[in-house]
């Protein structure tokens, strides 16, 4: 999400580097990008100058760029890319199982890119009109296990960080949160139960055996049948105070 970015061809750097990491198949990639729609043009201009910066005019020839895993996801992502709004990006190589880094303009929830974990280097741009709108328009959708917003307002970013429900992220950034291994890890709802990494995955994998060691001195009567109602009401009323 992009709201008052602190440096906008910063941010587009950033966001360029986690969608590209391993050709977007990381499960914490950016899926898309969500922009106030005064910023769209712009954003996407540096998005396009980012591709071109980190991986060449021809990705495909960049030696360092990778490949999609296998021939079923690579078709797969290529019926993702609609050509009518493709602005960078779309060449492939079936040779290689190589898809160049897409971004998508003018995209719409309704979309076949929006169906589904894209998992590949195809990024659809969305937009917003107002902020507190999207509270309502992301509260019914799957909880994604990763969120990141770009904002300086720090009023906005602990209200997000707050009322989005999401496993875990970054601000001003992407990715790199996965990399910290003294923080937990892991998504909430349909992204994931749990979280490791550091303290987070000792407890998590470790197992607490839950034990009550009872007393033999005392007795208490009341849990046995049979059961003298007014007394025991009276007792465990005490007792529950």
């Amino acid at each position: 999400m992009w709201t008052k970015p602190p440096s906008c061809p910063l941010a587009a750097r950033r966001i360029v580097f986690g969608k590209c990491l391993n050709c977007g198949q990381t499960c914490v990639a950016p899926d898309y990008v969500l922009c106030h729609s005064s910023v769209k043009d712009h954003l996407a201009e540096l998005l396009c100058r980012e591709v071109r910066r980190q991986y060449g005019e021809n990705p495909l020839q960049n030696p360092d760029y990778g490949r999609i895993v296998n021939e079923k996801h690579f078709h797969r992502l290529l019926g993702l890319i609609d050509r009518d709004k493709t602005v960078l990006g779309g060449q492939s190589s079936p040779e290689t199982l190589q898809i160049a880094p897409t971004i998508l303009d003018n995209v719409v929830e309704s979309d076949p890119v929006m169906q589904e974990e894209i998992f590949g280097s195809i990024l659809p741009i969305l937009t917003y009109d107002r902020f507190d709108g999207l509270y309502e328009r992301l509260a019914d959708k799957p909880k994604p296990l990763a969120l990141y917003l770009f904002s300086e307002d720090r009023n906005r970013i602990r209200e997000a960080m707050g009322r989005f429900q999401f496993g875990d992220g970054c601000v001003n950034d992407v990715v790199i949160h996965l990399a910290t291994s003294a923080m937990g890890f892991g998504g909430v709802g349909e992204s994931g139960i749990g979280a490791y990494h550091g303290r987070a995955g000792f407890e998590t994998f470790s197992h607490y055996k839950s034990i009550v060691d009872k007393k033999t001195w005392m007795d208490l009567p009341m849990r046995y049948q049979p059961y003298q109602k007014k007394l025991y009401s009276r007792l465990l009323h005490m007792f529950l105070r």
